[in-house]
């Protein structure tokens, strides 16, 4: 390796690495034609114009839907159902006619599905309890 390397220096040395003045002249030249960088001047931050047309859209929006829903909306909102003491009364069906199209007027059945549901859940309880049973009876 000592003799490689002696080597390779060796042929470093006789490499002439000069600039002729022709290669220096043409760098000087090229250096003088330059102009100096200056920085370039910044603009207002331009997230900002962002900012406020994003904002002022957004409060548009929410003043048309607005607008819209008091512009479609009934007059007057009707309380479908009184509360007297601790039960609840509907309201007659003709203090409603006026208010709501009569397509939309019909009386609410709440008790069926309340029904069904405890049904459901009586049987889902049973079956429970007999698969806890079974299990029981199987481990003892």
């Amino acid at each position: 390796m000592d003799e490689f390397e002696h080597r390779l220096k060796l042929d470093a040395q006789a490499i002439r690495a000069g600039i002729s003045p022709e290669l220096r002249s043409r760098i000087d030249a090229s250096l003088r034609a330059t102009e100096q960088i200056r920085p370039v001047p910044e603009s207002p931050a331009p997230g900002m114009n962002l900012w406020w047309a994003s904002s002022l859209t957004g409060l548009a929006a929410a003043v048309i839907v607005i607008v819209l829903i008091n512009w479609n909306g009934p007059s007057t909102v009707p309380a479908p159902l009184e509360q007297v003491a601790d039960r609840t009364v509907p309201v007659a069906v003709d203090e409603l006619q006026g208010l709501y199209p009569p397509w939309l007027i019909k009386t609410a059945d709440f008790a069926s599905p309340l029904e069904e549901e405890l049904a459901r859940l009586q049987a889902d309880i049973e079956r429970a309890r007999e698969n806890v049973k079974k299990d029981i009876d199987f481990t003892f």
